[in-house]
């Protein structure tokens, strides 16, 4: 087998046109892939996001585990119990396990 110089990774989710669907951070997560067991509370789960419009009067709540967010494009305001913080691509956002937060977007974000 031929080595591949290219770098190999997932091509990215379409974002959908705001004029079209308006899509927001829990309506546009994706399930990748998963390991361990639910039941035993014992595992990790990869999600990826696109989103076009904010969460507007909505929260989400992951009662599983903690949540790590990473935005690869457009700017992401999270807003959780203890405040705001504004993330932008190539920082990360921790939500820990239990915390009800919303992610505000300013236009097209994954």
């Amino acid at each position: 087998v031929e080595p591949d110089p290219n770098q190999l990774r997932w091509l990215p989710f379409t974002i959908p046109k705001s004029t079209d669907k308006k899509v927001d951070f829990v309506a546009g997560l994706h399930t990748i892939c998963g390991a361990g067991n639910s039941k035993s509370r014992n595992g990790i789960a990869v999600h990826m996001y696109t989103c076009n419009t904010s969460m507007a009067d909505r929260c989400f709540n992951n009662s599983d585990g903690d949540f790590l967010i990473v935005p690869q494009q457009g700017e992401i305001l999270v807003t959780t119990e203890f405040g705001k913080m504004m993330v932008e691509p190539n920082e990360i956002c921790v939500i820990q396990q239990g915390m009800r937060f919303s992610v505000d977007v300013f236009g097209e974000t994954r």
